[in-house]
């Protein structure tokens, strides 16, 4: 979730503080979305949250490398859960339709269950180190 050029080349400084606020206002939401907001903690959420209210200029470098740090996170943990969710949904759906033909009535409200989902994803993606089969 790099910044675009357009934002560092941008007139003035708070030009530069309106982009990276923009950028860090849609980083959250598609990452709330995805379900990787929740696996950071209360001071990584304190930092992304406070970046985006306080009328703050993004000059200290130290402030952007913990933006920066954060912001990776949040791209590899939101890649990582949606992966598991796909692959999950995909496996959800194979179990219920099973338990289903034998016989449990309640295994069709499984694929509904997101939590169900990931879980199945994440076991069977570490299980296959990973691949996944198309």
């Amino acid at each position: 979730m790099a910044l675009p050029m357009h934002f560092i080349e941008s007139e003035g400084p708070r030009a530069f503080s309106q982009g990276v606020k923009n950028h860090l206002r849609k980083a959250i939401t598609t990452s709330k979305r995805r379900g990787a907001w929740f696996s950071l903690d209360r001071v990584e959420r304190s930092i992304l949250n406070l970046a985006t209210r306080l009328d703050i200029k993004f000059s200290s470098l130290d402030l952007l490398r913990a933006i920066a740090s954060i912001l990776k996170k949040l791209e590899l943990y939101g890649e990582t859960m949606y992966a598991w969710l796909q692959r999950g949904v995909r496996l959800a759906w194979a179990f219920s339709a099973f338990a289903e033909a034998s016989g449990n009535k309640s295994a069709r409200s499984w694929r509904n269950d997101r939590a169900y989902a990931v879980y199945l994803g994440q076991i069977f993606s570490n299980a296959t180190g990973g691949q996944t089969r198309h």
